[in-house]
């Protein structure tokens, strides 16, 4: 299976043979597609095979998975047709959804995800594309996704690939982080929300943003600090505080990466790298494979424990939920196994 970075002659060759791709690149790299049977997101972060992180915006990663698509069905989704993306998915198979940064179709999904018909029960995994929030990154003015089936691009609405796998094949949606909570106050939010006004900590009720300032937690960006909610059952989900600039909001808010969810235990969270230990055993085939932008400045992680992933760094990571600073992959695997 074809995974890496290729040139734009290289990709354009590949589509045209009628192969089915996954992208990330720079936009003035994709825009130069022609039609066909792929979806991309605006990036210009990679890490190849574990070992390498590069930054460039003369090629594009792939992921050509041609060779267990059996059927491909390419969607665009906008606020009104989002909570029908579970039920368009194929039966057996897997989904990847591509969303720009900060706009309504994104804050539909992030909030009311777990709302949708079939929500959990077909795999779907993706990523968010780069904002000029991150200019100290990137140079890309705005938030992009691609459709290989119109050949345009879009800041306003999300982008599918519903992907069939044959007979006796499955597709599994890993995500792993080393953030993991902390032994400390128990936070319940009284709403799904990324503004958060008020929570009881250990069952009192708090402005939270006062509450991180008593606490004197650091609430810039650059600090990482994650909230992980304990959603049962092992599923943790990890969620960023994002930096305080509005004056309008002293006071009152607290803005996240994502959304955080009502009645759900969240807790500040430590680091544990020994969590990566438990993606060595993986079952079946890595096909597709994405991780946090944060994740960039830290190789060791790649090199000491992720070398099997390849593909974009995101600003927003898609396990069904969306979640931050994760590293998520696709495997696939042989029913009679």
């Amino acid at each position: 299976m074809i995974q890496g970075l290729y040139t734009v002659a290289e990709i354009a060759a590949m589509i045209e043979k009628g192969d089915t791709l996954l992208l990330a690149g720079d936009a003035a790299l994709l825009s130069q597609l022609p039609k066909g049977k792929w979806i991309a997101g605006a990036t210009s972060r990679f890490v190849e095979s574990g070992k390498t992180l590069v930054s460039t915006r003369e090629k594009i990663f792939v992921h050509n998975i041609t060779d267990i698509a059996s059927d491909v069905k390419l969607k665009t989704y906008d606020t009104a047709t989002l909570p029908n993306i579970f039920d368009e998915a194929f039966d057996n198979g897997f989904s990847v959804l591509l969303l720009p940064v900060f706009v309504d179709v994104w804050k539909e999904y992030t909030t009311n995800c777990s709302n949708y018909s079939n929500f959990g029960n077909r795999p779907i995994c993706g990523w968010v594309t780069v904002t000029n929030i991150y200019s100290e990154y990137e140079r890309n003015d705005v938030s992009l996704v691609f459709s290989g089936e119109t050949g345009m691009s879009y800041t306003d609405v999300g982008i599918a690939m519903h992907i069939a796998l044959p007979e006796g094949k499955y597709a599994e949606v890993h995500a792993i982080s080393p953030f993991k909570p902390d032994d400390g106050d128990v936070i319940i939010f009284e709403e799904n929300t990324q503004h958060i006004e008020y929570a009881l900590i250990n069952g009192v009720r708090q402005n939270f943003r006062q509450y991180m300032i008593d606490k004197q937690i650091d609430r810039s960006h650059k600090a990482h600090n994650v909230l992980a909610g304990d959603h049962g059952s092992g599923v943790l989900m990890n969620v960023t505080i994002h930096e305080d600039t509005e004056e309008k909001d002293q006071g009152k808010y607290v803005t996240t990466g994502a959304t955080v969810y009502k009645d759900v235990p969240y807790r500040f969270s430590k680091v544990d790298e020994d969590s990566y230990d438990h993606i060595k055993p993986f079952g079946g085939e890595i096909v597709y494979s994405f991780s946090c932008i944060t994740n960039y400045a830290r190789p060791d992680i790649f090199l000491k424990y992720l070398p099997m992933i390849n593909g974009p760094f995101a600003y927003g990571e898609i396990a069904y939920f969306l979640l931050n600073h994760a590293t998520v992959y696709v495997t696939i695997g042989d029913i009679s196994n």
